[in-house]
């Protein structure tokens, strides 16, 4: 239903001088009633409203969208290292299943039976190597927040 055919009703404001001059200067520009013009200016507020409404939603919507990439990359990371982990842990068992036939052993002798020598090595050089690694990437994260603490102390 447009303006001219919906059944009209009465009402009764008090507005101040400034407000019912600009519903004047409204009217004028507009080439229609008074009572039109504050009709017009009330669908303009409500249209404005949702128009506002939509905007938040795709800046939020962005927000997630740029968040949800950087954890969509970082779960790919995972992803390929883990493959390649598993790659490796099946190529070891092939070699280990081939070495135990061709040599014909009849019992496994486990590491919490006996260590050797070699195993304590391999076990150091692995904990070395995560130590490394571990403390590389917290002085990574370090120099990471030094960065933006100065990103973001400049900004202010």
């Amino acid at each position: 239903m447009s303006m001219t055919e919906e059944k009209k009703q009465g009402s009764y404001f008090l507005l101040s001088a400034e407000t019912k001059g600009k519903i004047k200067v409204a009217a004028n520009e507009n080439h229609t009633s008074q009572a039109n013009a504050i009709a017009l200016m009330v669908d303009a507020y409500f249209e404005s409203r949702e128009e506002e409404y939509v905007l938040f939603k795709q800046t939020i919507s962005d927000l997630l969208d740029e968040k949800l990439d950087f954890v969509k990359e970082k779960m790919n990371r995972i992803q390929v290292a883990s493959n390649v982990i598993d790659r490796d842990t099946k190529i070891i068992l092939e070699f280990m299943n081939h070495y135990y036939l061709v040599n014909k052993f009849k019992n496994l002798i486990t590491t919490e039976e006996f260590k050797t020598k070699g195993m304590e090595q391999a076990e150091e050089l692995v904990q070395k190597r995560i130590h490394k690694q571990r403390k590389k990437k917290l002085d990574y994260e370090r120099q990471k927040e030094l960065k933006q603490q100065s990103q973001s102390g400049s900004r202010e």
